[in-house]
């Protein structure tokens, strides 16, 4: 694989990350507002959804190849909104 191609599948990961911890941050809004049925049937879409975008997305950029540095890359972005959400809400205090 060019590393072309290597750095355009980081930064979609890390990105994604930041997609995906949104995803489930508007999840969580659902869960806790609801029935059973829509807590299960939601979370069950969101999480379906996400990976199913994150593969054909993935099949599209480099043909589908999971690489372990494109895991860390995603749990590195999903920890960067966490944090960057932390510290919205508390300057908004």
């Amino acid at each position: 694989m060019s590393l072309d191609i290597q750095i355009v599948s980081l930064c979609f990961s890390f990105f994604f990350g930041i997609f995906f911890s949104l995803l489930l941050n508007i999840n969580q809004k659902i869960i806790y507002s609801s029935k059973t049925f829509i807590k299960l049937f939601g979370t069950v879409l969101v999480v379906f959804l996400s990976v199913l975008i994150y593969f054909i997305l993935l099949l599209y950029i480099n043909n589908g190849i999971f690489h372990p540095y494109e895991m860390i890359m995603i749990t590195l972005g999903f920890y960067v909104e966490n944090m960057l959400h932390k510290m919205k809400n508390k300057s908004s205090l």
